[in-house]
């Protein structure tokens, strides 16, 4: 299971970092490129997740609530990103090499989320 949410979250986040790089270099705060980028990614992946990875189907009866725990659960992980972010800004480490490992830290709480509490195992 883990590994179809990985090869998802792959083209996911490529989505969501390709955003991500193009707002930061027109100037765009990264806190607002993060925003764009992982709301845009998070609808791919909400999709393509359902439909390939959490295929048991869900806690919630009703499709729109599904989306609004599994959007709830990336607001959460939109404040981690930004967070570590800042965090690494500070020692040094540059916008796009900050996001990266922001991701990848984050892949990890996404996953392990939305199993626990918005899809059946």
């Amino acid at each position: 299971m883990i590994k179809k949410f990985f090869a998802i979250g792959i083209v996911s986040t490529i989505i969501d970092y390709v955003i991500y790089s193009i707002l930061i270099y027109f100037g765009i705060a990264y806190y607002i490129a993060i925003v764009i980028g992982y709301i845009t990614g998070f609808l791919a992946n909400f999709f393509l997740a359902r439909k390939k990875v959490f295929t048991k189907g869900s806690y919630f009866n009703k499709s729109h609530h599904e989306f609004m725990a599994a959007f709830a659960i990336s607001i959460v992980a939109i404040f981690l990103n930004i967070l570590i972010v800042e965090i690494l800004a500070k020692y040094g480490i540059n916008y796009y090499i900050g996001r990266i490992i922001a991701l990848l830290l984050v892949f990890f709480f996404n996953f392990y989320t939305r199993k626990g509490f918005v899809y059946v195992a």
